[in-house]
């Protein structure tokens, strides 16, 4: 029970930063969030996998088998032909499909996604949550790692991740639990009664439904947030891509949305714009559209996990285009200044 609340009291101290409310604080918020997330997953992970502890420890000897049967000392090569070399390969087909193998084993104890993934393939998450926690585990990159702050979709963010750690908390089965010595404030309160006569297996999800109630999930907040914010970015990235045409000879429009996908190295292209115009390229003004109305669409969705899903999706679809454009404004402005 001590694991457990270590993360809620990780969890309480996000609350109290949320509260707080400024961007120093909520950064910090969403770190710790982040963190109390990838522990609860890497502990369901374990108690998965003990799950198959039998069948691994089998799979394991028959691979021992197969390898003494050619490479062994005499006695190991006794031992591996108790059974013939067909029963031993159906043995070894049999149980593999039952058993995590050790590579992706390795994967899932380093890797965030990975372990999304697994939990989700287990069915110990929903899976809807796996977009959700990679656009989440992203940002948390980027201002970690990045010194990169998205403040304008900070404080939406946050309370989705807050309520995504709680939906995780609720599902938490890591094996017994039991109560010993005294327990914290932070956990004591979602407890009716005496703690020690608490079912453990209960307690997760109390106080992931306690933290849920005072921190509160408005999603029609969110959501108009999350819209307001990329409706604001699609109308730079459409106004870039504008002040690239007036600023390159001869251009029309739908020309710059090309010049931002010819490669570098497609000369032709990059210097004769009647070139360009006969290239193929993935994307158009008429996805640009298209973006801008699902952006609206968002402000329509109730569901917390199909909204952000649907917001990391278009997110994801235009964010590629909308780096180049700025990078190409910066550009253009850099070289108008150094001729003024």
């Amino acid at each position: 029970m001590q694991r457990l609340e270590l993360v809620v009291v990780q969890l309480d101290e996000v609350r109290r930063l949320i509260e707080v409310g400024r961007i120093p604080q909520l950064r910090l918020a969403y770190i710790l969030l982040d963190s109390a997330v990838e522990l609860l997953m890497h502990r369901m992970v374990q108690w998965k996998l003990r799950d198959e502890r039998r069948q691994f420890e089998q799979l394991e000897r028959l691979y021992q088998w197969r390898h003494w049967r050619t490479h062994g000392t005499p006695i190991q090569k006794q031992l591996a032909e108790q059974i013939t070399e067909q029963q031993l390969h159906d043995e070894i087909a049999a149980y593999e499909p039952r058993v995590t193998p050790n590579k992706y084993r390795r994967e899932v104890d380093r890797y965030f996604g990975a372990k999304v993934a697994f939990l989700v393939e287990k069915g110990a998450l929903p899976t809807l949550l796996k977009p959700v926690l990679g656009k989440l585990h992203d940002y948390r990159n980027e201002t970690y790692h990045r010194d990169q702050h998205r403040e304008q979709v900070l404080i939406p963010a946050v309370l989705v991740y807050f309520d995504v750690a709680c939906a995780v908390l609720e599902q938490l089965r890591s094996g017994a639990m039991t109560i010993s010595g005294q327990v914290g404030p932070e956990m004591a309160r979602f407890i009716d009664g005496d703690p020690h006569q608490a079912d453990p297996f209960e307690i997760p999800a109390r106080v992931a439904a306690g933290l849920r109630a005072e921190v509160g999930l408005d999603v029609a907040a969110v959501a108009q947030a999350l819209t307001g914010h990329v409706a604001a970015r699609l109308e730079e990235l459409e106004s870039g891509l504008e002040y690239i045409e007036q600023n390159s000879r001869s251009a029309r429009p739908g020309d710059a949305i090309a010049m931002m996908q010819a490669e570098d190295g497609d000369l032709e292209a990059v210097f004769s714009v009647e070139v360009l115009r006969r290239r193929t390229y993935p994307l158009s003004m008429a996805d640009v559209h298209n973006w801008q109305r699902r952006a609206e669409l968002l402000a329509g969705m109730g569901d917390r996990d199909s909204l952000f899903a649907a917001f990391a999706e278009l997110e994801d679809a235009f964010e590629g285009l909308e780096r180049r454009v700025a990078r190409a404004v910066r550009c253009i402005d850099e070289e108008a200044n150094m001729r003024i």
